[in-house]
């Protein structure tokens, strides 16, 4: 399986995501910039919950630039 990098939508910063597994629903997920600054999707952040990918989060599609595979 391919790797994928996170980006924002609206700042084109990185974004970090940390998960652990959470059984049987998922990964535990958290996606945030992994530098302060000011966003016009900083109201959307950090994105949590429980899936099996991270573009599974809500909001995910409105904040995620999903490089790679």
């Amino acid at each position: 399986m391919g790797r994928s990098f996170y980006w924002c939508r609206s700042c084109r910063q990185p974004l970090y995501v940390t998960s652990s597994l959470e059984i049987p629903a998922g990964w535990d997920r958290e996606i945030d910039h992994q530098q302060p600054g000011d966003c016009a999707n900083g109201h959307l952040m950090p994105l949590t919950g429980t899936a099996t990918v991270p573009e599974d989060l809500p909001n995910a599609p409105r904040v995620l630039l999903v490089l790679g595979s």
